[in-house]
């Protein structure tokens, strides 16, 4: 397509792409496409830095350091680079499960448990109040 530009008549021609490519270049993609090539740079700027303190002062840590930012930088190529193949195969990527409004088993209200006493004759009052507690959280249950 060939376009008219706004400086004295000058003829610009302007691309439009087909296929994959173009999913691409949306500004939503754009975005991602900046954001990953800005934290390279600052992954690998601090990277760097870290290398040149380790050889400054000789310190295996640093070294590690070092390491462990351009690591960093090589996990955001790798969660692009799955983002991509995801946005040109969108069958690569699993279905949410359904949700449902029931719930599980464990998390139904259950019918209070009568309170029995360990010895059977009430001797430890410790164990009766505790149990009187219990009766009483049985029957009005957590607000």
């Amino acid at each position: 397509m060939i376009a008219r530009g706004a400086t004295r008549g000058a003829i610009v021609e302007v691309r439009r792409y087909r296929g994959p490519v173009r999913a691409f270049v949306t500004p939503r993609w754009l975005i991602r496409h900046a954001l990953l090539l800005l934290s390279l740079a600052v992954l690998g700027r601090i990277g760097w830095w870290q290398f040149e303190t380790a050889r400054a002062e000789d310190d295996w840590q640093n070294y590690g350091y070092a390491l462990q930012w351009w690591l960093f930088g090589g996990f955001a190529v790798f969660l692009w680079a799955k983002l991509v193949l995801d946005e040109l195969d969108p069958a690569r990527v699993e279905p949410a499960p359904e949700v449902t409004s029931e719930l599980p088993a464990v998390a139904r209200q259950q019918e209070p448990v009568e309170a029995v006493e360990a010895d059977g004759d009430g001797s430890d009052p410790e164990l009766a109040a505790y149990n009187r507690h219990l009766a009483w959280l049985a029957e009005n249950g957590r607000r």
